[in-house]
């Protein structure tokens, strides 16, 4: 704000005495532009110019479609999965040598199911390779045989007699687990009490039930419950590892009276490392074969033996309407047996390997195999009638 003193002593005019001649002009910095560029420059403050001049288009860079290719590869890998998933887990879990230092084996390809009886035996290897736990199956047919309860596949279901398709898919689906349960349970095969598979067999056959619950509780030439039951005594044999190879069939057809009859005819193929003691035991006597003590105390742990078992079941469904039976349960109409590898004259209610080892050692007082030769892969023809007082042969295990 001015004051009055600003008043008395006004300040002097910068520009008295200016003379706005040419040579002025000429020497100034700054210039008024043009009427049109005032009005252009005031339009633009509002409106700003668009760049209209040409300018070449840029060239599209090309892109390999490396995200088309993952997708596409990743999904063919991903079917290759699926379709060989038991390759896939062998080739993941394989390396250039196995546990045991031996050099890794190719997994063979498996064989599918059976869908007829075969009619001859599988081919004998002229040199068979050892088996190791590595590779418990190398030398065998059940090699490339299917594997555990997977390999019992359950024919189509119809309607038969008086039960209709769901009946008989019922049913076929109780046998099944009649075989599971009583050779494939892992507590049974270590000398556990067959609970499910006993539940599976009809109350009403009194007779049948105790006369196997008897035999399971004092085993004896009669009989040791081996007829449909595998047991191993884990004292003396244990599975190695899980896997256990299977091959057979199961058929059905009417029974004639209005009822349901089903065939059931696989091979059990067990992998076997020694327990603690993998002497042979007979009840209320003890050991028939004295191992090494060496042996017996490190249980040798690199020995493996295999037990073959082929059991041959038919199984009838009654016509309730003519029988008394109960709903869900199994008639046992037949079985029959054929075991490989098991000392012979040992009736103790399992299964007894004899390992290379062992049988290296001799026969530890065991009767000697007095019967037939045997194949125990050989599926061409039913099992051996042997007489009782006979011993069959293995030609091969």
């Amino acid at each position: 704000m001015p004051t009055s003193e600003d008043h008395q002593n006004p300040a002097p005019d910068p520009f008295e005495g200016l003379v706005l001649d040419e040579d002025f002009v000429r020497g100034a910095q700054q210039k008024e532009g043009s009427a049109r560029a005032r009005m252009l420059a005031d339009k633009w403050k509002k409106e700003p110019p668009v760049d209209t001049s040409f300018r070449p288009l840029p060239t599209p860079r090309r892109r390999f479609p490396w995200r088309a290719v993952l997708v596409v590869a990743a999904a063919v890998a991903l079917v290759a999965a699926l379709l060989n998933a038991r390759g896939l887990y062998h080739w993941m879990n394989s390396g250039s040598s196995s546990s045991d230092g031996s050099a890794a084996r190719p997994t063979p390809s498996l064989q599918a199911p059976e869908t007829a009886p075969p009619t001859a035996p599988p081919t004998v290897v002229a040199d068979p390779v050892v088996a190791t736990l590595a590779h418990p199956f190398v030398g065998s047919p059940a090699e490339d045989w299917p594997e555990g309860a997977k390999a019992i596949v359950l024919p189509k279901a119809h309607a038969v007699g008086a039960y209709d398709t769901a009946d008989v898919a019922a049913y076929l689906k109780h046998t099944k687990d009649f075989l599971v349960d009583s050779n494939l349970d892992p507590k049974v095969l270590a000398g556990g009490y067959p609970t499910a598979a006993l539940a599976l067999i009809d109350p009403g056959e009194k007779d049948i039930l105790t006369g196997l619950k008897k035999e399971l509780a004092h085993p004896s030439r009669k009989g040791d419950g081996t007829e449909l039951f595998t047991r191993f005594n884990p004292d003396q044999a244990l599975l190695d590892g899980s896997v256990v190879k299977v091959q057979g069939e199961l058929t059905y057809k009417g029974d004639g009276k209005g009822g349901l009859a089903i065939h059931a005819d696989y091979t059990f193929v067990y992998p076997l490392r020694p327990g603690p003691h993998p002497d042979v035991a007979v009840p209320d006597s003890g050991p028939t074969s004295a191992a090494p003590a060496a042996w017996e105390v490190s249980g040798n742990s690199t020995d493996v033996a295999r037990s073959i078992v082929r059991r041959v079941v038919d199984v009838d469904i009654p016509d309730p309407g003519h029988y008394v039976h109960t709903r869900g349960s199994l008639w046992m109409h037949r079985w029959d047996e054929n075991i490989g590898n098991s000392a012979c004259g040992v009736y103790n209610g399992y299964v007894n390997p004899q390992f290379p080892n062992a049988a290296a050692q001799g026969n530890g007082g065991l009767p000697s195999a007095s019967g037939p030769a045997i194949d125990p892969y050989d599926r061409s023809k039913p099992p051996a009638d042997l007489p009782s007082d006979s011993c069959a042969q293995d030609s091969r295990s």
